[in-house]
């Protein structure tokens, strides 16, 4: 009997344990799409040249407008690689300049950002992403405050 509940509590602490580690992969992945948004922005401002983030069923991809104006994969690690997201993860929906939701799950950046709001579906809700003009993004997570 007593090795019955020895072995029930050390059960109950991996599940827990694993549960853990699934939430800060889904947080990191979270909070790594923000930075990755905002360097996007950045580049394209920077250098000049569109670049567009192409949300995929699960990940996402870079790719940048050539000289001859067509779209390629953009291979410029460790930014700018593609990424795929955690499981849990999934894409909700992509708004536009306050326009309804995009048919089409790709984000493009130009001499100036778009604003737009991303929503992403996460065990705990959806977190949403608000680009902003100059490039910001803010992320909010489901039932946290906005980093």
């Amino acid at each position: 009997m007593v090795v019955l509940v020895i072995m029930g509590v050390m059960a109950t602490g991996i599940s827990l344990g694993i549960d853990s580690l699934r939430g800060r992969d889904t947080d990191r992945a979270l909070k790594r799409l923000r930075l990755v948004l905002e360097a996007t922005a950045d580049r394209a401002m920077v250098r000049g040249r569109p670049m567009a983030i192409q949300f995929l069923p699960d990940g996402y991809r870079f790719e940048a407008l050539d000289p001859d104006d067509n779209w390629r994969p953009l291979i410029d690690p460790p930014v700018f690689t593609e990424r795929t997201l955690p499981g849990e993860l999934g894409w909700a929906g992509l708004r536009l300049d306050g326009q309804p939701d995009a048919t089409s799950l790709r984000l493009q950046f130009g001499s100036q950002a778009p604003e737009y709001e991303l929503r992403v579906s996460t065990p705990r809700g959806e977190a949403r992403f608000t680009g902003k003009a100059n490039g910001d993004v803010i992320l909010a997570m489901p039932g946290r405050t906005r980093s």
